[in-house]
């Protein structure tokens, strides 16, 4: 007591004095402090960048008592007497051994020599993605600004096992391991999850977003419902974007380059009320002009995207923390260039890479809106309970209007219009013994409402020559398929006389047809010249429908009458508008028990049960040619379903020296399928599909080795799928084919796939990945009947892909740097169907990618120049074919993009 009297005594006269230096008070007062400080310490660890730091590791020095940082940075813990020193490590960073005080705020800095690892969240708390006993890739914030990755597929580029088609913001397409989440449809329910902070934004026409100011992305393979829910059937994709710190920061980055290739970004984070409330805003624009020019007006395969976010973050205590995150984003893109590769436009060629001629012009676009707001909330109760909240709501509308024949000729002119809204509560409370037990329980609720209409148009005088005469002939061929076997020569010469093979386009200019032939007349005169006497129709039907009744005679001659000489409309319309009401109701609980040190059990499961309702309406006119697609309904009809399932896991790992072996095997599903049409009478038809089921098996081994310079991964899987679900054309009866979703019975996949990062010495990083797939369709289904699709691969699929890299880091004294980053990607052939026909399909191609540049960061402010390259080597490739204008026929093609180089310019502090 009197040493602790005496150096207050000191103080007081020092003070008065005048001979303590600014900042000694604290100084003192802290040190005398941590000689007394036990009982719960809390504080947060942050980088040099103000960054937090998750799954940082704290131990008490001396001994084994340890805890480490939640996904805000921040750490509690409990200090016994004589216990003094906190030692704070982290893969990447150098370690900090600092003395207790009451709070703590620990800056670590990077240590180049070591790679760091990249914390996760999949298992709904923190910890390194070796830790994790699933396959998991993560792209931290850093990494995706390094390599300049903007958009969803070029992040593919770099996650074995996940390909993302990107045709346009409006048609995205998903593949994990093999299997394909892309559906339109409002009753379509999706394979792979895209979450948000969270939140699914799983809906194909509101799931591409922007990648911009994020924390990282997170790709989790395999059946994962027991974590992400119905959605992730095979996998799921999780965005988790940067929150709120309570440090003043920003940045700005502004870059320009070749097909007018500009864009801004950046964002400004700002303390409002200290360790209360603080604010981050964040923006996005990033535009190019078309690759593709179009000769009938404007360019196409060009982008315009504008996005915005504000997060806040509130701090309730020390223990409690709020975030509400707001964002929107429009896009304005000129049409997608869907391209025939049977006729070229005037003065080019079939080369889906080189100009169209699509006869809308300006009229081709895709318009999007899509935005929402998430609420996220976290109250710590003690060192081993959490309560987490998720709270979201979505909403998008989209337009896009597009040229499905991919010629000049206005034969099928499209537009797509869709619009939902959804609403989902997450509860989940998470808890962590500190010792032999982790894991976490809740429940969750989903609802989405969403309606898409699609819109054909055509002008049959174009429509006769491009479709039409093919179709009727095939129609009156089958008609007269039962005539005496001496008389089927002159049938055929009859077909070929009325309905000549056309062409739809004839050196670059559309052909039109403004009547239908004069079947009568033909017919009678051609009998009659091959018979040396007259004949009329009546008695040309009855010798070669002699074994017809009356009644199908008077039939073949009345749609010949009618036929006959008709006049085509230069403008035919007809729509179809389908609806999708999805309910679900969940409870799910997983865990992790440590069995012995080092070997531990993980085991999860999720019930789920959902109502499904559908419904459909189109109020269509039957045309010259009748119904070309859709067929009218007599009202909106509407089916519904209500489902009870589960989905679950079990996973065996072993951790030794920042290595994890593991085993697993899990199930995943999707939901069945509700299609509700209309039939040939306006009669409703419904579709219903049983929900798909997988089962997976799977076995890896990932880590850190050589003194954390070699970073691993490999794993190896088996799925086998009972009701595989995908599409497939139908003959309705229709001018056109109908696509419909169908059941294909059983498959499987094989696969394995392995990544690595090697930093051999302080400056460089080596870093690469392989994925071997091979998805089939079994040749018999469960009752042993052959299959439709035996033996095919599954859709925008590669058997094999891999990508490969180099990171150069060269200092230029205390404060800069030169990097260069170049990188290769190459994945093997694709079929764009599961019919896997040769002529809708991409052979395997590379493409080249780069960044370089100078950084520097004096004192507080850093400023970066570089310039970038992607498709360097200008690879001409296709990401689509087929689409709609297979249904009538004339499958289009969507070109890849091509080399655009420019110049980035950034500024931050």
């Amino acid at each position: 007591m009197k040493s602790q009297l005496s150096k207050i005594l000191w103080l007081a006269a020092a003070l008065s004095c005048g001979i303590l230096p600014e900042g000694s008070i604290g100084c003192l007062y802290a040190e005398e402090i941590n000689e007394t400080v036990t009982g719960q310490i809390t504080g947060n660890v942050l980088n040099e960048k103000g960054e937090t730091l998750p799954g940082v590791a704290i131990t008490v020095k001396g001994t084994a008592v340890g805890t480490t940082t939640d996904m805000d940075g921040r750490f509690s813990i409990q200090i016994d007497p004589g216990q003094d020193v906190l030692i704070f490590s982290y893969l990447g960073y150098q370690p900090v051994e600092r003395k207790v005080t009451r709070r703590m705020r620990i800056v670590m800095k990077e240590d180049v020599q070591v790679l760091g690892e990249v914390v996760v969240t999949t298992q709904k708390r923190a910890q390194t993605s070796i830790e994790v006993p699933t396959s998991v890739s993560a792209l931290n914030g850093n990494t995706l600004k390094r390599l300049n990755l903007k958009q969803f597929d070029e992040v593919a580029q770099y996650i074995p096992g996940l390909q993302i088609q990107m045709q346009s913001p409006n048609n995205p397409g998903y593949v994990i391991r093999g299997v394909t989440s892309d559906d339109g449809a409002s009753y379509s329910q999706p394979r792979v999850s895209i979450f948000q902070d969270g939140v699914s934004i799983s809906r194909s026409r509101a799931s591409a977003v922007e990648l911009f100011d994020l924390e990282r992305v997170e790709v989790v393979k395999g059946p994962q419902g027991t974590l992400f829910g119905r959605g992730a059937e095979i996998g799921a994709v999780h965005v988790i974007r940067n929150k709120p710190i309570n440090y003043l920061s920003g940045e700005i980055a502004v870059n320009y380059g070749t097909h007018n290739q500009r864009a801004v970004s950046g964002f400004i984070n700002t303390p409002l009320i200290k360790d209360k409330l603080a604010n981050r805003f964040a923006f996005s624009y990033d535009a190019h002009d078309g690759f593709i020019d179009n000769l009938s007006g404007g360019k196409l395969n060009g982008k315009s995207a504008i996005a915005v976010r504000n997060s806040t973050r509130m701090f309730f205590g020390e223990h409690t923390t709020a975030d509400l995150v707001f964002d929107y984003q429009h896009d304005n893109y000129p049409g997608t260039s869907f391209k025939s590769r049977k006729y070229a436009p005037l003065g080019g060629n079939t080369d889906p890479n080189s100009f169209a001629d699509l006869e809308q012009g300006d009229n081709l676009f895709i318009k999007r809106h899509v935005g929402g707001a998430a609420f996220l909330l976290d109250h710590q109760f003690n060192d081993y309970w959490k309560l987490s909240s998720i709270t979201g709501f979505r909403a998008f509308k989209s337009e896009e209007n597009f040229d499905a024949d991919g010629t000049c000729s206005p034969i099928l002119f499209a537009t797509e219009k869709e619009q939902g809204t959804q609403f989902s509560q997450e509860f989940r409370i998470n808890y962590d013994s500190k010792g032999r037990f982790s894991g976490f329980a809740g429940i969750s609720y989903f609802y989405e409402n969403s309606r898409q209409e699609v819109i054909t148009r055509t002008n049959e005088q174009a429509l006769y020559p491009a479709y039409a005469a093919a179709k009727m002939k095939k129609t009156f061929s089958e008609m007269l398929k039962d005539v005496p076997a001496t008389m089927q020569p002159m049938v055929d010469g009859l077909m070929g006389a009325i309905f000549p093979d056309m062409q739809a386009v004839q050196d670059g200019k559309a052909q039109y047809v403004t009547n239908l032939p004069n079947i009568r007349k033909i017919i009678e005169a051609a009998v009659s010249q091959q018979l040396g006497s007259p004949m009329t129709l009546e008695q040309i039907v009855g010798t070669l429908m002699a074994g017809k009744t009356v009644q199908e005679q008077a039939q073949v001659i009345g749609m010949i009458d009618a036929y006959s000489n008709k006049a085509l409309a230069t403008n035919y319309e007809e729509s179809s508008t389908n609806y999708g009401i999805n309910q679900a109701a969940e409870i799910f609980a997983d865990g992790t028990l440590k069995i012995v040190k080092g070997l531990s059990l993980t085991a999860g499961i999720r019930a789920t049960y959902e109502h499904q309702k559908s419904g459909y309406q189109s109020p269509t006119v039957p045309g010259t040619f009748g119904v070309m697609l859709y067929y009218p309904s007599t009202d909106k009809y509407w089916a519904s379903d209500s489902y009870g399932s589960w989905v679950g896991r079990a996973a065996l790992n072993y951790l030794f020296n920042k290595n994890n072996a593991y085993i697993s095997v899990s199930r995943g599903r999707r939901p069945g399928v509700i299609a509700v049409t209309s039939g040939k009478q306006g009669e409703m038809e419904v579709n219903k599909l049983q929900p798909e089921i997988i089962t997976s098996y799977e076995a890896g081994l990932k880590g850190i080795v050589l003194g954390g310079k070699l970073n691993y991964d490999l794993s190896v899987y088996y799925y086998d799928w009972n009701h595989f679900q995908t599409t497939t054309l139908k003959d309705n009866g229709a001018l056109g084919l109908e696509t419909v979703p169908d059941d294909a019975g059983r498959a499987h996949t094989f696969g394995v796939e392995a990544g690595v990062q090697y930093a051999p010495c302080r400056h460089l990083t080596l870093f690469g990945n392989y994925s071997y797939i091979d998805g089939k369709f079994n040749g018999t289904d469960e009752n042993g009947v052959p299959q439709e699709y035996a033996g095919n691969r599954f859709r925008l699929t590669p058997k094999n892909t891999f990508s490969a890299g180099v990171d150069v880091n060269i200092p230029t004294g205390k404060t800069g740097n030169v990097y260069i980053r170049p990188s290769y990607s190459y994945k093997s052939q694709v079929f764009f169907e599961d019919n896997n026909r040769e002529d809708l399909s991409q052979e395997g191609y590379g493409i080249a990618n780069f960044t370089a540049g100078y950084r520097f960061h004096p004192k507080n402010v850093y400023y970066e120049i570089g310039v970038f390259g992607k498709n360097a080597f200008n690879k001409k490739y296709i990401i689509d074919a087929g689409n709609s204008g297979d249904n009538i026929g004339m499958p289009t093609y969507v070109a890849g993009s091509p080399s655009v180089f420019g110049v980035q310019l950034k500024v931050g502090f």
